[in-house]
């Protein structure tokens, strides 16, 4: 008797856990199934997304979505696609000042994140590039490393 009960609890336990990620993993739904990806690819997206969630989820939500008016989006972020060279300077160095996404102009400041390695960058930007509709794409090391070192 205590063993059905048991396991009654741990089916209903997992099920709890799934119907509560439910939503969240519709809307993270990478605009390529993991099996387009190379190995270096999966891997890049897989750490990417840890990463995103314990760097960069807190402000862009676990959604993308941004927060309102203060913090824009990530999720089919017109800017994304129209200033990809870009993107490895805002993720380790931050940005100042006004940005336009999707038509609406959001001017809080984004921290930097000097300790990312440039794996690090190239793995935030492969997750956020391949899902929520962004459509940019992987990001290797070495594109990462030639924006960094270019001036804005």
């Amino acid at each position: 008797m205590k063993k059905q009960l048991f396991i009654l609890a741990v089916i209903l336990g997992m099920a709890s856990g799934c119907s509560d990620n439910k939503k969240a993993v519709e809307n993270e739904v990478p605009n390529n199934t993991l099996s387009d990806f190379d190995h270096k690819e999966t891997q890049y997206y897989s750490n990417g997304r840890r990463l995103y969630k314990s760097i960069c989820q807190n402000c862009h939500m676990e959604n993308g979505e941004g927060l309102g008016k203060l913090i824009p989006p990530l999720a089919k972020s017109d800017y994304m696609k129209n200033n990809r060279a870009n993107l490895p300077r805002i993720v380790k160095y931050g940005l100042n000042g006004p940005i336009t996404v999707n038509g609406i102009e959001y001017n809080q400041p984004m921290p930097a994140n000097p300790k990312l390695t440039d794996i690090e960058v190239a793995e935030i930007l492969t997750y956020i590039g391949n899902t929520w509709g962004n459509g940019i794409g992987s990001f290797t090391t070495e594109e990462v490393i030639t924006s960094l070192s270019e001036k804005e």
